[in-house]
């Protein structure tokens, strides 16, 4: 077999270098330079060269996004440090209790909250070892998840190698949030009605449907982003979450821009009406504001009980689902010609106002839920789309 000569390793790495290099700027730093087509030029010329020096194979070259053999099933890991659930509130008065009850425990120390997005996806844990991703895990029940590695090694914006040379950084976890763009998720659901597959309920439904596969290379074409939001390391000396996030978004995590270090709950409160006047704004969906005590130690002091940390809590935004019944099914001609069956509901307020009308998509949908008149259904409320029956309550089905 001949070895590749000087100018081809240096080919390879310098390919390596800029794939890594665009990726950061695609996804960190939401400012691309090339276009779709000029990156898969050079990954292709990239797959070309490890392919003809396999020798030249290395776990956290980019190469490695595009998907692995199939797994026949996942390994459950342990998780170092338990993924703990959040305790959730529903009202200023709800956050201002949580507050009163962080006074009282750290009692006259001065402390601040970091405010920001409660992702509706899914939670998942990385881990690196000299800088290199060597593990992902999903949440599992907080104590142990599955060991999903190489499906989390094709979802582009989670790095396979850090963009640091510091050493207390190199050895670390990371955790966040996987989830799928509103507009990718509708387009995939377009495409799977065509193909005449089962559709997916939502974004998070299909987010985490996607991460359970067991071949990569399917998972590796659906669309989907990364947010980090935790990070420790070995060698230990984090001092605040706000900094950690800095950290985060410097060594090459994606970290949404839209959050706050709050110096007192008002702000806090500030933070979270405004963001739920602008969730329907963003790609992705949100169902709240999480929030949290900057200070590790004081984090540290403060403790967890039950399965909840006692320094943070999730201050969810209005419902956007309500449960009533399906009256009639109406069929509606668009424009063009196009049918599209209509749901005739009984009133119910969602996120805001009165529907009486939903969408049900085509008949392939209604027959995918086994939506029936006279069923209780679900009614779910999108920022930029009508509202959409999204499911059944079977135990209320008329016998």
């Amino acid at each position: 077999m001949k070895s590749p000569d000087k100018k081809t390793l240096q080919r390879i790495e310098h390919l390596r270098k800029e794939l890594r290099r665009h990726d950061y700027l695609y996804y960190v730093e939401a400012q691309p330079e090339i276009s779709d087509e000029r990156y898969d030029g050079i990954m292709r010329e990239l797959q070309e060269l490890e392919q003809q020096y396999p020798e030249l194979a290395s776990p956290d070259s980019p190469t490695q996004r595009v998907g692995g053999e199939p797994t026949k099933k996942f390994p459950t890991v342990q998780h170092n440090v338990p993924m703990l659930s959040l305790a959730n509130t529903y009202s200023e008065e709800e956050l201002r209790d949580f507050d009163k009850r962080v006074r009282n425990l750290l009692v006259d120390e001065k402390f601040q909250y970091t405010a920001e997005l409660k992702f509706d996806g899914v939670s998942l844990s990385l881990h690196y070892q000299n800088g290199i991703l060597v593990r992902g895990v999903t949440r599992g029940d907080g104590t142990q998840g599955d060991d999903i590695t190489n499906n989390v090694k094709t979802i582009r914006s989670i790095p396979l190698r850090l963009e640091t040379n510091d050493k207390k950084l190199l050895n670390c976890e990371v955790r966040g949030e996987v989830l799928m763009d509103k507009k990718d998720f509708e387009k995939m659901n377009e495409e799977r009605i065509q193909a005449g597959e089962k559709l997916f309920i939502n974004p998070r439904n299909s987010t985490a449907g996607t991460l359970k596969l067991q071949d990569p290379k399917i998972v590796a074409q659906r669309k989907m982003k990364f947010f980090a939001y935790y990070l420790r390391t070995e060698a230990g000396g984090l001092k605040s979450h706000f900094e950690n996030l800095n950290i985060l978004r410097k060594i090459g995590f994606p970290v949404e821009q839209q959050l706050k270090l709050c110096n007192n709950i008002d702000e806090v409160i500030e933070f979270w009406k405004k963001m739920e006047g602008i969730r329907d704004s963003l790609s992705f969906d949100i169902d709240g504001v999480v929030v949290k005590v900057d200070s590790l130690s004081q984090q540290e002091r403060l403790g967890a009980i039950a399965k909840s940390p006692r320094w943070a809590i999730a201050s969810k935004f209005a419902s956007r689902k309500g449960e009533t019944l399906l009256k009639a099914i109406t069929l509606q001609v668009g424009r063009i010609g196009t049918v599209t069956p209509v749901a005739e509901l009984e009133p119910v307020f969602v996120g805001g106002s009165t529907v009486s009308r939903a969408s049900l998509y085509n008949e392939d949908y209604i027959q995918e839920l086994d939506i029936r008149v006279g069923d209780t259904v679900v009614v779910e409320k999108g920022g930029d789309v009508i509202p959409k029956v999204s499911g059944v309550i079977l135990e209320k089905r008329p016998s």
